[in-house]
């Protein structure tokens, strides 16, 4: 059912381009933060807003954030998540990264459907007033106006003007295996006492029942297991989305044909590119000094 490539869709703001492709390279790397990783290392230098989600959000519970990186004004990489419905909607939509290049002075409005992407300037008032899937401005990234990704004021996003996306698709959920899929569902769901947050009634993120007072804040990725940040699980889920044996489980059940051996070598992968990237942003910082001082 699912093909050994990830789908990302690339937007170009300044020309108000888009092209969707479909990557064979990054299926090794299941998701989330790897794929972001991956995606601003080979694009470094046009400086992207990197956002992806995870094989199995909209499929299971507290599996519901986003994963947004960065290089910040300060040229610094900036890594958060925040829920809401992006992540959600992206995978059902079978976009698993959305990279933009770019900037732009004005309000823009993305409208994405099936394989189509449409781009509306638009007035402060009908933009500030628009309810969208993903917004994005210097010092905010939000969903659905309420879902945040934490605060950015002080590693502010390289864009002049403000973004807005909408997402929306025509395919349904698919499943491989029912029974298996059931099971799983209802072990993470289960789980819910295993959560280090408690159940409230605010709004909650797609395919989450809890509704905690924390659903509207971004998380950073401090002390998370890697696995969890593949999928990607809210940061309260770790417990669960951490093992092995039941990840297997619930990709299996909706498609994906990992093998226990790849998922167990991500994080070796990931300590590779994470080295990587982080020699290629020295590399540029080194360069960008340099030309400084011919300049000079």
């Amino acid at each position: 059912m699912q093909k050994k490539y990830k789908k990302v869709l690339y937007i170009d703001l300044s020309e108000q381009t888009f092209e969707f492709k479909n990557q064979e390279d990054l299926w090794e790397l299941i998701g989330g933060t790897p794929v972001s990783y991956k995606l601003l290392f080979d694009y470094l230098d046009k400086k992207p807003i990197v956002i992806s989600t995870g094989p199995l959000s909209g499929y299971f519970p507290y599996v519901s954030k986003a994963n947004l990186l960065y290089i910040s004004q300060n040229n610094n990489l900036v890594e958060k998540f925040g829920g809401g419905t992006v992540s959600a909607t992206m995978n059902m939509a079978r976009i698993d990264s959305i990279v933009i290049f770019g900037d732009t002075s004005k309000n823009i409005h993305i409208a994405i459907y099936e394989n189509d992407v449409t781009f509306l300037e638009e007035t402060n008032e009908k933009f500030m007033n628009r309810i969208s899937d993903l917004s994005i401005s210097s010092n905010k990234v939000d969903s659905q106006g309420y879902f945040t990704f934490g605060n950015l004021e002080t590693e502010p996003i390289n864009i002049v003007g403000n973004v807005s996306m909408s997402i929306e698709f025509a395919q349904s959920y698919e499943l491989k295996d029912f029974f298996d899929y059931e099971k799983a569902y209802q072990f993470a769901l289960n789980k819910y006492k295993t959560l280090k947050v408690e159940p409230a009634n605010n709004p909650s993120c797609t395919g989450c029942p809890m509704g905690c007072e924390l659903s509207k804040d971004g998380e950073d990725n401090e002390n998370i297991a890697l696995l969890p940040r593949c999928l990607i699980s809210c940061a309260y889920a770790e417990d669960i989305y951490k093992s092995i044996p039941f990840i297997y489980l619930c990709l299996t059940s909706i498609g994906y044909d990992y093998k226990h051996e790849e998922l167990e070598s991500i994080p070796e992968k990931f300590g590779i590119l994470k080295k990587n990237l982080n020699s290629a942003m020295i590399e540029s910082r080194t360069g960008t000094m340099n030309n400084r001082l011919v300049a000079k």
